[in-house]
């Protein structure tokens, strides 16, 4: 797979940027470190930004902003009249291959488009494989990477290492294994209390069989249940006047057998006896009056209290909504500031996050409360035993309405303790008028049984019982058959969440297992990293990943000899700093991913000069490919002076390219240049040939500077060490002090390898002329005391002064001219 080195960018009309007509480009090498300076201003970030949103399709400071704000209407250019936001980038393949353009455009209207100038087929696929954690770095990178939870920091890290598919099925894998979740996904409770129906029916059906069969045949059913139905026919055929019986007791016709028995004794009478004993065989199989029935109106109204008392504590359905939303709008994003409301703005003393998780468990507790108490009802004892008795005939005179109907379509508007009692009340009313229309029937029977032979009221008896065992038989069958289904889906199920739970085993621990070698493979390089930038053997840094958790733990293995200590509580910012910059780097350079650059922005905000340039040295050194072969390419954003001088004394050494970012929005465009002093004079010589000479005389100040400060590092002058440092407007007469002297000083040894006409021009001609004609004048009265002609006069004399310390390779006059190796030595 071909990795990209990022040769060039160009914006437009992107944030800061305006540019109209002429974009902003700037272009990268990628065998050297390159580094671009800009002051506060002048669209350092929004480079980095346009790079973000190329690969991203983010800006990390508008994403942060509420969707009040209106955050995506500031990313095209305010002051771009065109409207339209252009990106373009240039990858180049580290395997030689050609390269490929991308341009990226946003309208004002949020229309974001990706094509290629060269044709690459698929370059919007091409941007989603550069988004890797370590490509675009700053800041708040590192700083949140120490700040972090240990958890956070540790999912976050999982990108980085190139983990982060692992750590998304870990992630899926436990959303998948919660129990809650599990549960509620499959229906599991609901399909629990289908088992428990279920199981009752098939000992309810049970039961009714072996009272009937034992009413028919004065005896117990065989222990053989695959015999019942047989014995029942058997025992039906023994019966007098039971003839021409089928094969199969579910053939029998039992209304032909009592049309039998009505025509071999007919009469009122006998139907009358028959009406009764079919009524006494129902009758029977409603089971007796038990506590279950009343338990369970003790429980539903236990629920019902609970639930009145979690009403009381929520502020009702609206509330709730609004938490929902909240709770949604923080997972949606990554950089809401937990301490501040999302819906008015105002600070917190708490994170939101957890007080909307209280109420929403609260809520959660209702809505699981009121869950339990409808299964309560519906599957309970109490509604059961109600349907029952109001199921049974004769029961109550007139038919009333039936309240367990009643009752279960209140079940969607809430069960209140008033529908209990009324229940409990209505099942005491049957449960007495059941004793009472047992007796009853009981009674009319023994009347009729004396008006009829004794057989025949024996014989209707017998077939009236066998004809309630086959009716239980056949209904537990069915119940059994359900259950059989229900108890399969549910093994399937249990099954499943096994399955589940040790697949999550067996992968956090082979993913925990990797991402700790992978911190070993690491260690030496980010503790090595570290040293050398903060130059202190005696604080050495560790991750660790303690057991199959996600959590990534930061410490000090040694810290002044005291070990296994904390480092987010122990480092100073700059320190803090370092390590999540030295584990970043390190991190990026095991990488294989598509993306071969990091770009830093201001990554040192924190740093002293000394450590600045240690970290420098270490990106040159260290990661910077081709000095490391499998190294990266580096593009380094900073707006700190004294890095740029760093930056500028590098910029002739083939592993370094510097440039500069000039302009001042919205007033001029952004502009880019080397550092070189071609651009600088030409740039200068165009404004002073078109009058403006204030903008002129302003970059041949910035041209002499870097004309001097060459000359100082290309012939190796030795200058005082407070004008090293010195960034003020004196510094121009401290480096030709610094050149005339070092002259002298080698002409009084005669050690000087200058020319005697080149050390006359440089001390009577150019050296005075410019000290008194420019930076006295200059320093005092400004340059509008100047006129365009004598200035151009001064950036002659600037490069006339540069040629004093030059000489003829060729020897003709014509060039190339190169720097002297030393004033004492020519090459």
């Amino acid at each position: 797979m071909s990795r990209y080195f990022l040769s060039r960018i160009s914006v437009e009309g992107f944030r800061g940027i305006n540019n109209e007509g002429d974009p902003l480009v700037l272009k990268f090498r990628p065998n050297a470190v390159n580094s671009v300076f800009a002051q506060n201003g002048t669209g350092k970030s929004s480079v980095f930004e346009a790079l973000h949103y190329a690969i991203k399709g983010t800006v990390p400071r508008l994403a942060d902003m509420q969707a009040a704000e209106k955050p995506d209407s500031y990313l095209s250019n305010l002051f771009h009249t065109r409207g339209v936001a252009t990106i373009e980038l240039t990858l180049s393949p580290d395997d030689g291959g050609r390269d490929v353009g991308i341009e990226v455009q946003l309208r004002r209207d949020g229309v974001r488009t990706v094509s290629s100038s060269t044709g690459f087929v698929e370059p919007e696929r091409l941007l989603s494989s550069l988004d890797e954690d370590f490509a675009l770095m700053d800041y708040a990178t590192f700083r949140k990477f120490i700040d972090d939870t240990a958890l956070e920091r540790g999912r976050s890290f999982s990108g980085l290492l190139g983990l982060s598919s692992y750590a998304n099925v870990r992630s899926a894998l436990r959303i998948i294994e919660n129990t809650q979740a599990f549960k509620a996904d499959f229906k599991i409770a609901e399909l629990e209390v289908n088992l428990v129906a279920l199981e009752r029916e098939d000992g309810k059906y049970l039961g009714q069989f072996k009272a009937q069969y034992e009413l028919a045949t004065g005896l117990n059913p065989s222990s053989d249940e695959s015999k019942w139905n047989d014995e029942l026919l058997d025992h039906l055929k023994s019966i007098p006047l039971t003839t021409d019986l089928p094969e199969t007791i579910g053939e029998v016709d039992f209304d032909d057998l009592r049309s039998v028995l009505l025509k071999a004794e007919g009469g009122e009478v006998r139907q009358q006896l028959l009406a009764l004993t079919d009524e006494q065989t129902a009758l029977a199989n409603v089971p007796e009056e038990s506590l279950p029935a009343a338990r369970n109106a003790t429980v539903l109204s236990a629920l019902i209290t609970e639930i009145a008392g979690l009403h009381e504590s929520t502020a009702g359905a609206h509330f709730h909504r609004l938490q929902v939303a909240a709770d949604a709008f923080l997972k949606s994003t990554d950089h809401w500031d937990l301490h501040v409301c999302p819906l008015c703005g105002g600070d917190l003393d708490s994170p939101i996050d957890a007080t909307i998780s209280g109420h929403l468990d609260t809520y959660n507790t209702l809505e699981g409360q009121l869950a339990a108490l409808e299964t309560a009802f519906l599957q309970g004892d109490l509604i059961d035993r109600l349907v029952a008795l109001e199921d049974v005939k004769n029961l109550e005179a007139g038919h009333a309405a039936r309240l367990s109907r009643a009752l279960r379509s209140t079940v969607e508007v809430g069960i209140t303790k008033d529908d209990v009692t009324k229940a409990t009340e209505r099942v005491a009313h049957l449960e007495g008028l059941l004793v009472a229309r047992k007796w009853s029937v009981a009674a009319a029977i023994s009347e009729l049984e004396k008006t009829v032979p004794p057989s025949l009221v024996h014989i209707a008896s017998q077939v009236t019982a066998v004809e309630a065992a086959r009716y239980a038989l056949v209904e537990r069958a069915r119940a059994q058959r359900d259950l059989t289904e229900l108890r399969t889906r549910h093994a399937v199920f249990l099954r499943w969440k096994d399955f589940i739970g040790r697949a999550l085993a067996i992968f956090s621990t082979a993913e925990t297992d990797l991402a700790n070698r992978t911190l070993e493979d690491l260690r030496h390089e980010y503790q090595e990293t570290f040293s050398d930038i903060m130059i202190t053997p005696d604080i050495v840094p560790a991750l660790s990943r303690a057991g199959s958790q996600e959590k990534l733990a930061v410490e000090l293995s040694s810290f002044h000899g005291r070990r296994g200590v904390s480092a987010r509580a122990l480092l100073s910012e700059s320190y803090r700093n370092a390590l999540a910059i030295s584990v970043y780097l390190s991190a990026a350079v095991k990488h294989n991913k598509a993306p071969r650059f990091v770009v830093l922005d201001d990554a040192t905000s924190s740093f002293d000069s000394g450590h600045q340039f240690h970290l420098m040295e270490a990106i040159r050194t260290r990661f910077q490919q081709p000095q490391r072969p499998d190294g990266l390419q580096f593009i380094i954003f900073s707006h700190d002076v004294t890095l740029e001088k760093y930056f500028d004394r590098l910029n002739g050494e083939t592993d370094w390219h510097h440039q500069k970012l000039q302009g001042w929005a919205p007033y001029s465009p952004i502009s880019s240049h080397g550092q070189q002093p071609d651009r600088l004079r030409i740039d200068a010589e165009s404004h002073l040939r078109s009058g403006r000479t204030t903008e002129g005389a302003g970059l041949i100040r910035q041209y002499l500077e870097f004309v001097l400060q060459k000359i100082i590092r290309q012939v190796r002058i030795p200058v005082p060490l407070d004008l090293s440092i010195n960034d003020h407007s004196r510094m121009v007469q401290g480096c030709l002090d610094a050149i005339t002297y070092a002259v002298d000083i080698h002409a009084a040894a005669n050690q000087i390898i200058l020319t005697p006409q080149q050390v006359a021009d440089l001390k009577s001609r150019h050296a005075q002329a410019i000290a008194a004609n420019w930076v006295s004048h200059y320093g005092t009265a400004g340059a509008s005391a100047f006129t365009p002609a004598s200035l151009l006069g001064i950036l002659a004399s600037i490069d006339a002064l540069q040629r004093c310390f030059q000489y003829d390779e060729s020897g003709t006059g014509a060039g190339p001219w190169k720097f002297y190796k030393s004033l004492k030595a020519r090459t």
